[in-house]
């Protein structure tokens, strides 16, 4: 059971730390540049080295994984990903969980922000839809939702919590997010979580919002 959820928020993206008993689990890390700030937060939630469970990374982008080296170093925590956000987290390629290579945009901003903000992870465990999170410490499960890339993974929790990473983003209303590298992917995730009882989604950017939100907009 989730006993409670801390939004570690910066100014490009939300990563999350679940509570459960004396463990923590925590979803996506962060850009590196913001460390100083993950540092603090972990030790105002009372979280130490040694503490983490797991890390959850839910696609390969740098914004969200900044800070897994670091965990993994300092925390002692496992990092775990989709099998093809590997490249991204191993060579710095977002490309490598992306069909369309020829994102001119997407390109331009691996090119200038790549030097910045990558930083280099071996992954340390694979999932894919369905896997059960329960010796993890949590009571929860891995659901894969393609669309933003193609190895992209949400985390559901017993309680109908969802992390749904960059699948959807509620920087003013809940809506799907732009950058799409497959569009009848997203939409067909989408379509997805409808059926999985969510009460709660909790975005990689913007504001947490309740499943209806999302439904009145998508019925």
């Amino acid at each position: 059971m989730v006993e409670e959820i801390k939004i570690i928020t910066n100014p490009i993206v939300n990563c999350y730390l679940l509570k459960t008993g004396d463990t923590y689990f925590m979803v996506d890390a962060g850009v590196s540049f913001y460390r100083g700030g993950l540092k603090k937060a972990l030790k105002q939630a009372g979280c130490r080295p040694g503490d983490i469970k797991l890390v959850m990374i839910t696609h390969g982008d740098y914004d969200h994984t900044g800070n897994c080296a670091y965990l993994q170093k300092k925390y002692g925590a496992r990092v775990a990903v989709h099998k093809s956000e590997a490249g991204a987290l191993e060579r710095g390629d977002m490309f490598a969980g992306r069909k369309n290579k020829q994102n001119t945009g997407l390109r331009i901003s691996q090119a200038l922000f790549k030097p910045l903000f990558f930083r280099k992870c071996k992954p340390d465990i694979f999932v894919g839809e369905g896997d059960d999170l329960s010796q993890y410490g949590i009571e929860g499960k891995i659901v894969h939702i393609p669309g933003h890339t193609t190895g992209s993974i949400g985390v559901l929790t017993g309680e109908g919590y969802f992390f749904c990473g960059d699948l959807l983003t509620n920087s003013n209303r809940p809506e799907k997010n732009k950058l799409v590298d497959d569009a009848a992917e997203m939409d067909a995730s989408i379509e997805k979580m409808k059926a999985l009882g969510i009460k709660t989604v909790y975005p990689g950017h913007g504001r947490p919002f309740r499943m209806e939100e999302l439904l009145k907009k998508n019925p």
